[in-house]
């Protein structure tokens, strides 16, 4: 995969509670949402004001059959990525609790 400067590769399953770390996690568990989806990360950046691009035909590499996709965020200043992994996962969840509303 190639890096890609200036900017952050997220992909959902970074931020799936359903999933282990050595299956690809990021955050902690508690901080984590269900099954997210590229869609809903790319919302919870424009909700965070990021400029972010969405690559929906994209497969992680350690489930390739899946067609998951991935965001690519441009990067503001030394934030570090899982700072910003964070906050998109409480966007998601904000934004899920909203809609149950």
């Amino acid at each position: 995969m190639a890096k890609k400067e200036g900017q952050f590769i997220v992909w959902p399953a970074y931020l799936d509670s359903s999933k282990t770390r050595s299956r690809g996690r990021m955050i902690p568990k508690e901080k984590a949402v269900e099954s997210p989806t590229a869609e809903e990360i790319l919302e919870a950046c424009r909700d965070l004001s990021y400029a972010a691009q969405l690559e929906s035909e994209k497969k992680f590499p350690s489930s390739w059959w899946e067609r998951s996709g991935r965001v690519l965020i441009n990067k503001k200043g030394g934030e570090r990525k899982v700072d910003l992994l964070v906050r998109i996962s409480a966007s998601i969840a904000k934004r899920r609790s909203l809609k149950k509303k």
